[in-house]
């Protein structure tokens, strides 16, 4: 969310405070918008209250709190349909806020959900064109408009993101399919502690799937929506069934043929992460499913309004018996840590709760002189919220905001950390496993733990440079390189360790205890030998044991012809600064000199010798290196993002075009 224009609320404001809120806001801006597009399409307003009160009251939502940008992300999907839906259908001026939503999501960075959105509008916008025989070019036509005005509204985010992308470690062979959703998945949307284990800090979970702790979506909005689907002769509501079907087949992963088939025919797939992401697809069209049937079923009268009522029951019974046959199967063919008490109670109240929707449902359709039809509407809600927010024992833990004080973990350190270019610490790969996979009932203590080792990318709250981190996209040489010094076994080669600038590790045998390594260097060095190697030796070399990096750099073939360095050279760095963005050195050297820069080789980084541009090579694999001329010399290492620039001056334009056209039209 770099260049979402709402960050700023946490950013500018006093935290936790303000993120809660900003999430919250999010959630309510869910809810609106689903309750708009289902009033758009079903026509009847309690039936768009549930389906927006469902949306964002159930356990995939909730799971997505410990993530705010999925938390925007759902919030403008329903808006994002809507708008663009009506802009294409009716062109003027709605084609401007339809560009300007559907930009904002995709600025809050969740690609999988701006890819759920549109696969919903590829849907809408195929029914339109076979539909609408005379209107499908014009909708055609806007639908481009609309694409490349978000195109251009986003271009200040979206080509930085792209240019990292392609030289990150998602590639085609990528395909991280960790986390898909279990084969017996689907029997969660009606038992959710179904085959599930208690972490040690009372959240449950999947077995092999920990991204979403919970996606129950309420058994009475299923049980609608199901009714829906078999009812309402409506072609949104058959593609909505379609897509749901179709998300719940893919988030299963591998083991559906589906997704394999996918990924062959459209490798791009394997981009993406964790299959189970898939349901908040099935999320966002079950309460729209719900919305339709509960129009159909509520406002029907005589012989069809019993029709309605039978199929309600019937469904209701099928639901029940389906609930029945879960548990006996989770006492029959337990899993290791089921918790069999647990998962019984849990099936037990899941049928509770869908015999009183149903009732309430059933009560609420034929009139009842004793409550008006709002107050049965209202309870429908009440227990739409009492099923979620009963679904699970604990969902979402919570920690006192005084553990996220900067500089805690700096008392545990044996020495002052370095500072940003004069090393990193490092933590070992034993701690940093442990620490996955703790057992610490205590959460408040775990995460002592966990901030007092540096875990994770927590070493940001104490301003300690630390060797690696936590981000999903990550430049592809500098994620092998970290791979293999964290997956295998044995210590780490001493030279790498040197060269990456360790100057404070783990201690043997411990996780949150510190010692101090000699033979650290800077950030910057200079005068190392040139030694031209291509990238499979290179890699090699650099986990060799003894590979010394004061001594030699290796550099790509292709930069000899280019080098006049051909030995050590006799060098020494007189001052320098460092910042984030930019490098300044004070270099004396004796003769040609190579400079080596222990941070990530990415193309956006410039090097000037006394303000005249010399080219960065590869150094080391997944680092800088370049040339310096004899003598003195002030040299400067900056980051200057050139597709940033474009994009900024792309997104300045699309806005001024978005907002001329806007007034035009209105003045027209």
């Amino acid at each position: 969310m770099v260049l979402y224009p709402f960050s700023l609320i946490y950013l500018l404001f006093p935290l936790p405070w303000s993120l809660s809120y900003f999430c919250l806001a999010h959630f309510l801006l869910g809810g609106m918008g689903m309750y708009f597009l289902a009033y758009h399409w079903a026509g009847s307003r309690f039936g768009a209250s549930l389906a927006g009160f469902a949306y964002i009251i159930n356990g995939a939502t909730f799971a997505s709190l410990i993530w705010p940008n999925y938390a925007v992300a759902l919030g403008w999907m329903p808006w994002v349909v809507w708008q663009v839906e009506r802009a294409w259908s009716q062109g003027g001026r709605r084609i401007v806020p339809a560009a300007l939503v559907a930009a904002l999501q995709i600025l809050s960075g969740v690609p999988e959900m701006v890819v759920f959105t549109w696969i919903v509008l590829a849907g809408l916008w195929a029914l339109h064109f076979v539909r609408a025989k005379e209107t499908r070019w014009a909708i055609s036509r806007r639908l481009i408009v609309i694409i490349v005005l978000i195109a251009g509204l986003t271009a200040a985010q979206i080509l930085p993101f792209l240019a990292l992308l392609a030289h990150s470690q998602r590639d085609r062979g990528f395909a991280d399919i960790r986390w898909p959703m279990p084969g017996w998945g689907w029997a969660n949307f009606l038992v959710p502690l179904f085959h599930c284990f208690e972490t040690p800090q009372g959240v449950f979970f999947q077995y092999d799937q920990g991204f979403l702790s919970s996606y129950y979506l309420g058994i009475g909005v299923i049980a609608l929506a199901i009714l829906g689907v078999a009812s309402v002769r409506r072609a949104e509501v058959w593609l909505l069934g379609a897509l749901a079907l179709f998300s719940l087949i893919m988030a299963l992963g591998e083991s559906a043929l589906l997704y394999s088939w996918l990924k062959r025919v459209f490798p791009p797939l394997a981009i993406g992460r964790f299959p189970v992401k898939f349901v908040f697809l099935t999320a966002f069209a079950v309460p729209l499913m719900a919305a339709f049937a509960f129009r159909w079923h509520g406002a029907s009268l005589g012989l069809h309004r019993r029709s309605a009522n039978r199929t309600l029951c019937v469904i209701g019974g099928i639901l029940g018996g389906l609930i029945l046959v879960i548990l006996w199967f989770a006492h029959r063919y337990p899993l290791p840590y089921d918790q069999w008490e647990v998962t019984r109670n849990n099936g037990f109240l899941r049928g509770v709760f869908l015999a009183a929707f149903i009732g309430v449902a059933l009560v609420r359709s034929r009139g009842s002189p004793g409550l008006p039809q709002i107050m049965w509407a209202l309870l429908l809600l009440v227990i739409q919220g009492a099923d979620i927010l009963t679904h699970v024992p604990t969902q979402n833990p919570t920690l006192p905001v005084a553990l996220f004080t900067p500089g805690l973990a700096q008392n545990n350190l044996p020495t002052p950390p370095p500072a940003h270019g004069y090393g990193r610490v490092m933590i070992s790969p034993g701690a940093d496993q442990a620490l996955a996979n703790n057992t610490v009932r205590d959460f408040s203590q775990q995460f002592i733990g966990k901030r007092l080792a540096l875990w994770s990318n927590l070493n940001l709250l104490d301003h300690v440079p630390k060797v690696n981190g936590s981000s999903t996209l990550q430049l592809h040489e500098q994620a092998q390189v970290q791979k293999r010094l964290y997956n295998s076994p044995g210590a780490a080669p001493p030279g790498l360790l040197n060269f990456l600038g360790v100057s404070l590790i783990t201690a043997p045998d411990k996780i949150v205890e510190w010692t101090r390594r000699e033979g650290s260097l800077p950030l910057v060095t200079v005068g190392p030998k040139p030694v031209f190697a291509d990238l499979t030796n290179t890699f090699e070399r650099i986990f060799a044991a003894d590979f010394d990096p004061q001594a030699e750099v290796y550099m790509p073939l292709d930069a000899r012809p280019l080098v006049s360095a051909t030995d050590k050279a006799q060098a020494r760095i007189i001052s320098r600064q460092h910042s984030a963005q930019r490098i300044e050195l004070e270099i004396e050297t004796g003769g040609p000199c190579i400079t080596v820069v222990a941070q990530s080789f990415y193309q956006p980084w410039r090097a000037y010798v006394d303000g005249q541009a010399v080219p960065i090579w590869r150094a080391n694999y997944a680092f800088q290196v370049f040339e310096v001329p004899p003598g003195r010399h002030h040299v400067k290492v900056v980051y200057k993002d050139r597709t940033f620039g474009a994009g900024v001056a792309i997104s300045l334009i699309a806005l001024c075009v978005c907002g001329i056209s806007y007034y035009r039209r209105g003045k027209d």
